[in-house]
Order: C-alpha cells, then sequence, then structure tokens
C-alpha cells in the first residue's frame, strides 16, 4: 500500500516538475514572440515614420509646386491682360485718327465739287489709309489668335457676290501693275453658311500676295466644290480655293517658314510691304474654319496655294445677307424729320460724323462728352446717338447707363463707336445698355447701315438717283443691246436668268462706262423686276 502511494506521489511531482518546466518553455517562447512582435512592431514605426516624414515632404514639394504654378499663371494672365490693355489702348489712339483721315477723305469723295484729279488724290489717300488700317488688323488679329481670343461668327451669305466685290477690289490693284486676274467660281452655290469675315480676309490676304510677288502675267482664281470629299449625307461641306500667280515663286529653303509669323522671304525683305503676317494669319483662320492650305512654288516659276474650308447650306427659310456697292444720295424725304446726336470728345471726328448726316438730310446735335449728352438727350429725344466710348468727365458707358434710366431712355437707339478692336468688347457694350457698336474707323456706309437696321429708316441711293433723273417713257430693245460685246450680253444674260442681282447691276455698272443711258434703262427695268422683257431683248 505505502508503495503505491509513493508511486502515485512520484508521479505526481514529476507531473508538476514537467508542467512547471513546459510552462516555463512556453513563457520562453511567448517573451521571445512578444519581443519578435515589438521589435517588428518598432521597425514598422520607424518604417511608417519614415513614410509620413517623405509624404509631408512630397505635400509640401507640391503644395509649393502648386503655388508656383499659380504664380506663374496668375503672372501670364497679368501680362496677357497687360498686353490686351496695351493693344487696346495702341489701337485706340492709332484707329481714332485714323478714323479722321479715311472719313474726311470719304466725305470731300461724296462731294459733287470735287473734280477728277481731286478724287484722284482722294482715292490714294483712302488707299493708303486702308494699308495702314491692314497693317494695324493684321498685328492686332495674330495677337488675338495667339491670345486665343478668335470668335467665330457663322452667317448665311451670298457666296457670288462676295467672291465679286473681292474681284473688283483686286481687279484695281492687278491693272495697276498691268496684270490679268481672272476668276473663276462656277458651280459653287451661291449662298453658303460660314464665317463671312473670315472667309474675305483670308482670300484677300493671299490674293494681295499673289499681286505682290507678281510683276507680270496672270493670277488666276479659282472657286469649286470638290464632290469626292462631299456627301449629301452629313451637313457639312467643302468648298475648295485655288490661287495661281506667275509670280517670283518661293525659295526652297524657305517653304518651311512660310507660315511662320514676321517670316518673309527673301525677295521680300527689302522693298516690299507689309508685316509678314499675311500667311501665318491665313492659314490660322482657314484652320479655324476647319480646313487646311498648303503652297507649290517654285523659284522663279510662280506659286499655287490651295486650301478648302467647311461649310454648311444655309436654311433657304433664312434670309441671306446680300453685299452690294452703292452710295447713299440721302434720306428718303419722309425720314428727314430724324433727329441723331453725335457723342464725340475729339472735335475732327465728331465734325467728320456731323456732316456725313448733315449731308444726306438728318437733323443733327453733337455733344463732346457724356455729360453733355445727356443734357442734349433731356432737351431733344433723338431718336438715334452714336456715342464714343472713351471719352473725359464722362464715359459713353456711364452716359448710357444715366440715359437708359430717363424718360424715353428706354426707346432711344444707342450705337457705341469705339477703336477697340477685341470682339469680346463687344459683349460688354452690349450688357450696359447699347443696341449696337462700330468700330472705328468706320465707313459711311457702316453708319448707314446701322441708322437703317435699327431705325428703318430708307434711303435714295445712287443708282435710284440716277434712274430718277432719266426716268422718261424709255423702251428697251435687241436692236439697243447689240451694241455691247458677245462676253457682255452672254454674262448678263446669266445673271438674268439666275437672277442674280449684285451680279447683274456689277455689269450694268461696267455698261455705265460706255453706254449711261442704256445702263439706265436696264436698271429702272431691275427695279421693276422685269427680267423676262431684258430676257426677250437679250435672246440669242
Amino acid at each position: 500500500m505505502s508503495l503505491i502511494i509513493s508511486l502515485i506521489l512520484l508521479f505526481a511531482f514529476v507531473s508538476i516538475i514537467w508542467a512547471m518546466k513546459k510552462r516555463q518553455r512556453v513563457n520562453t517562447e511567448l517573451e521571445a514572440l512578444k519581443a519578435h512582435l515589438e521589435n517588428m512592431v518598432d521597425e514598422r514605426t520607424q518604417e511608417l515614420t519614415l513614410s509620413n516624414k517623405q509624404l509631408q515632404e512630397e505635400i509640401v514639394k507640391r503644395e509649393r509646386a502648386q503655388e508656383a504654378l499659380r504664380q506663374a499663371k496668375d503672372a501670364a494672365e497679368s501680362a496677357n491682360r497687360a498686353k490686351s490693355d496695351y493693344l487696346a489702348n495702341l489701337t485706340h489712339e492709332l484707329r481714332t485718327p485714323l478714323n479722321a483721315i479715311l472719313g474726311f477723305s470719304q466725305l470731300l469723295e461724296r462731294s459733287p465739287d470735287a473734280n477728277e484729279q481731286q478724287r484722284e488724290y482722294l482715292s490714294i489717300i483712302n488707299r493708303s489709309g486702308e494699308h495702314l488700317l491692314t497693317l494695324i488688323n493684321d498685328v492686332l488679329e495674330m495677337s488675338k489668335i495667339e491670345a486665343g481670343q478668335i470668335h467665330m461668327n457663322m452667317t448665311a451669305f451670298n457666296l457670288h457676290a462676295s467672291i465679286k466685290g473681292i474681284e473688283e477690289m483686286i481687279h484695281r490693284r492687278a491693272e495697276e501693275k498691268g496684270l490679268i486676274f481672272q476668276v473663276d467660281f462656277k458651280g459653287t452655290p451661291q449662298h453658303i453658311k460660314t464665317d463671312e469675315g473670315k472667309f474675305r480676309q483670308i482670300l484677300i490676304n493671299l490674293l494681295n500676295n499673289a499681286i505682290k510677288f507678281t510683276h507680270s502675267g496672270t493670277i488666276q482664281l479659282r472657286v469649286f466644290i470638290d464632290d469626292t470629299y462631299t456627301s449629301s449625307s452629313i451637313k457639312s461641306r467643302r468648298l475648295d480655293i485655288e490661287i495661281e500667280d506667275t509670280g517670283i515663286g518661293i525659295p526652297r529653303q524657305e517653304k518651311d517658314s512660310i507660315f511662320d509669323p514676321f517670316s518673309r522671304i527673301s525677295h521680300d525683305k527689302y522693298g516690299m510691304e507689309g508685316a509678314g503676317l499675311g500667311l501665318a494669319i491665313s492659314k490660322k483662320l482657314i484652320e479655324l474654319l476647319g480646313g487646311n492650305i498648303s503652297i507649290e512654288s517654285k523659284d522663279h516659276s510662280g506659286s499655287l496655294v490651295r486650301f478648302y474650308i467647311s461649310y454648311h447650306e444655309p436654311d433657304p427659310n433664312l434670309p441671306t445677307r446680300v453685299n452690294k456697292k452703292n452710295m447713299i444720295r440721302s434720306v428718303d424725304k419722309n425720314w428727314q424729320h430724324i433727329q441723331i446726336l453725335v457723342v464725340e470728345d475729339k472735335w475732327e471726328n465728331r465734325l467728320l460724323l456731323k456732316n456725313l448726316l448733315l449731308q444726306v438730310g438728318f437733323k443733327v446735335l453733337s455733344a463732346q462728352n457724356g455729360q453733355k449728352a445727356i443734357e442734349q438727350f433731356r432737351r431733344y429725344h433723338p431718336a438715334l446717338i452714336f456715342m464714343d466710348i472713351r471719352m473725359p468727365l464722362m464715359s459713353g458707358i456711364e452716359a448710357t447707363k444715366k440715359i437708359r434710366k430717363m424718360p424715353d431712355g428706354n426707346t432711344v437707339k444707342i450705337i457705341a463707336i469705339t477703336a477697340h478692336a477685341f470682339e469680346e468688347f463687344r459683349e460688354d457694350i452690349l450688357a450696359v445698355g447699347c443696341d449696337d457698336l462700330i468700330r472705328k474707323p468706320y465707313r459711311d456706309s457702316d453708319i448707314f447701315d446701322s441708322i437703317k437696321k435699327h431705325l428703318g429708316v430708307t434711303f435714295v441711293t445712287e443708282r435710284q438717283f440716277q434712274i430718277d433723273e432719266v426716268k422718261t417713257g424709255f423702251t428697251l430693245s435687241q436692236k439697243d443691246l447689240l451694241v455691247l460685246p458677245d462676253n457682255i450680253r452672254h454674262t448678263l444674260r446669266q445673271a438674268t436668268i439666275d437672277l442674280d442681282v449684285s451680279h447683274f447691276e456689277a455689269i450694268v455698272d461696267e455698261i455705265r462706262l460706255e453706254y449711261p443711258a442704256l445702263a439706265n434703262r436696264l436698271l429702272e427695268l431691275s427695279s421693276q423686276f422685269r427680267y423676262d422683257y431684258i430676257l426677250d431683248c437679250l435672246a440669242m
């Protein structure tokens, strides 16, 4: 019995010893694991601390970079604003006196007392002024393109009339150099929708270049529709244009740089006019109109300029603007009671606009600043105000705001006049209460068009005046038209069939040079829409 008890006690003692050693081993392992975990935590903490430090440094770097970027952006915007302000001030200083030069020369040209020599001198002044204006506009246009400030004005217009207007302008320059200028636009739509102003600017720039570098021979303008690139399933169409000359060409080594701003080919570096911006501007404008341009040329072998633009077919139910060159002689007698207020701080420009309006029969008031304009409006209530924007004492903007708050202030038409060239300025002007805006230097047609648009005034034109002078019981026969060359009769007949009034009138203007009475008969029939009678007389 005692042996059994001893064995039990021994077993219990051994079990206790084994359990204690096991616990000690477990504790040792736990301590080792704890130490390992603590080491891992310490290492991870150090890594996180380092990462956090690096992250903080990266955040600081990014914040500094963003601040530097913001400062650079602010500096660029400030520089761009300063540049725009400088250009605005510069153009105002240039356009204001140029407005007087061009305006008074046009006013004198309208005078019936001017003799042929005086008209020739006035024409030279006009051409020189227009050339100076072109240079100013080129520099401004390039600045606006670089600043991304070009605005598109997509309108429906008479393509044929627009091309004919350009043809008439370029033809005179070509004639002065003894060049032959040929135009072909057969097969093109009469009306298209795109930015007419930019389209005309492109054509005039490129044609002027062709004339400048061509001393003898021919310049050809071809406008056509390439059916390969046109599909009836899409709204957008493509108009192709080619300008080919027999000029001095472009040296091979300079072809890659001809579209760079201020770049001029070696032939052009001495004695040639221009700012070296025409091609650069044309390329940018063509791209804005969805097209492209290329030039094929060899030194002393002429050049071929090819470009295209995209256009849309206009809604046939919408009216399109027709270009007509027809000098205003007077306001219709039913509108001669209209009073117009001219507000302009520069006395020469005030005198110019006042005399232009008086010459055609309006009653005219004038004021030299915004305060005087308010006084004149309160006293006389004119129907329309031509308001210069930049004036001392009170600007045109402030005067417009005050007039709009006066009795009858909401009914008067206010046309802003400014030398500011940037398009976005127009939106600001209209927002303060002006009905329209005219930029200096303006043409007399700009003034008359705005009056007609906003007051519905009718004018007596030079053509109507000529018709009224000879309006008797006239007749027209085939025999009368036989005095005309065959090609003139053919083009006149085609214009009559097409009912292309602007082309018809352009041909009649040519006829007038030799047969004024016949031209007047044709115009009288046209004014009565007797195209059927004209066609009978033109029967071949």
